[in-house]
């Protein structure tokens, strides 16, 4: 698996099929939302994100399944191991959101703090981990 991370609209997106897509054989996934053959968080069903070899917005899905009333340890339990398993040779995309402010809002903040661990799981599991900022990527691992 491949992560990659950075801030919000800083071109992660647009990395990624850049360093990865061109060269990448394979399906996107199942259903995958975007024409540019992204599975995409705020838009899919957990079932086509899980195994979409292209998927990105995972930030969004935390939220979503919270915002659903799903309880925040369960899905720091399963999440990462499900992202991991469903398609161990994905290309994984979110926002970093743990920067800033904490918010003052208790949602808010299980939420960031929630988004932040599973990050941390996910890359501690990912083959390699890219950080980008203005379009340019910085592999970290």
């Amino acid at each position: 698996m491949i992560l990659i991370v950075g801030g919000a609209f800083q071109g992660k997106r647009d990395f990624a099929a850049r360093r990865f897509m061109a060269s990448s054989e394979g399906n996107p996934g199942e259903g995958a939302a975007g024409k540019d053959g992204f599975a995409d968080g705020r838009e899919v069903s957990w079932e086509v994100f899980c195994k979409a070899k292209y998927a990105c917005g995972l930030h969004s899905m935390i939220w979503r399944k919270l915002k659903a009333g799903q309880d925040g340890e369960e899905l720091e339990k399963v999440m990462a191991r499900q992202l991991v398993e469903g398609c161990p040779d994905r290309i994984l995309i979110m926002d970093e959101i743990g920067c800033g402010i904490v918010p003052a809002d208790a949602f808010e903040r299980q939420y960031r703090e929630l988004a932040g661990r599973i990050g941390c799981k996910l890359a501690a599991e990912a083959d390699e981990v890219w950080r980008v900022a203005a379009g340019i990527g910085k592999r970290l691992r």
